[in-house]
């Protein structure tokens, strides 16, 4: 069954949105393909600075391994921008859709 995981953070104090932008874009060109069982990401900012990610999966399982098969230093640089107190990752199954 497909699933939807939801990522909620913010930047740690002192890095630049745009910086972390031109990361982001670069992720979604260069280690998102290689997700497996990654369907489909979107990146989003609110206006209080909070980004959230909604990422699109085969399946639960394809999600929670995702994070643990990628090492590649894009990702660990992209990891180290982000304030990790106010990171959250939540996973759910689609029931329906249209």
């Amino acid at each position: 069954m497909a699933a939807i995981q939801i990522v909620r953070f913010k930047l740690n104090t002192g890095v630049d949105v745009k910086e972390f932008t031109a990361l982001d874009e670069r992720f979604q060109r260069e280690v998102a393909p290689q997700l497996a069982g990654l369907e489909r990401r979107e990146a989003t900012i609110g206006a209080d600075g909070e980004w959230v990610l909604v990422l699109r999966y085969h399946d639960v399982d394809a999600a929670k391994m995702a994070g643990k098969s990628d090492a590649s230093d894009l990702s660990k640089k992209f990891m180290t921008m982000i304030d990790m107190k106010t990171m959250s990752a939540s996973f759910f199954d689609i029931v329906s859709e249209g």
